[in-house]
């Protein structure tokens, strides 16, 4: 069975936006602070820090260096999608580090930090909702991206 790119989007927001509204026993605590949420295997991550603007995001994928050629080497920049404000995050490649303290989510978990919400897919995604629970973007095992037809385009792969 095949599921059209379409019908994923159609069914991820609301799916997520529930997830983030009833998570509660999944969820992790709400984190004080700047955190790095990260899957469970640790290649990628969401960086979530408050800035004198508001909360500001980037997230990270190691693996996605294959869609991303223009994202090397290794040790200077890496595939990202970076979100300020509610708007949809910006792709492109990031050159420094990432800050906040390091949190895994597993699979269905929730992350929370500055008002933004970060869900775990069974796939190794991480997905961010702003604070007004708007998606802004998508890190996966092999993509990165600033809605949810990033993580088919992922399936499709």
């Amino acid at each position: 069975m095949t599921i059209s790119r379409r019908a994923l989007t159609l069914l991820s927001v609301p799916a997520l936006s529930a997830a983030a509204l009833i998570g509660g026993a999944s969820a992790a605590n709400a984190a004080e602070g700047d955190v790095q949420f990260t899957n469970a295997a640790g290649d990628v991550r969401c960086d979530v820090v408050m800035t004198q603007n508001g909360p500001h995001v980037i997230c990270v994928s190691d693996g996605a260096r294959q869609t991303m050629p223009e994202c090397n080497p290794p040790e200077e920049k890496i595939p990202a999608v970076i979100v300020s404000g509610n708007g949809p995050g910006v792709v492109g490649c990031w050159n420094q580090g990432l800050v906040g303290t390091k949190q895994a989510l597993g699979a269905g978990q929730l992350g929370n930090a500055h008002g933004i919400t970060v869900f775990a897919d069974p796939m190794g995604g991480l997905h961010v909702l702003s604070g007004s629970l708007n998606y802004v973007a998508y890190a996966g095992p092999s993509t990165v991206g600033n809605n949810p037809t990033a993580m088919s385009s992922q399936l499709s792969s």
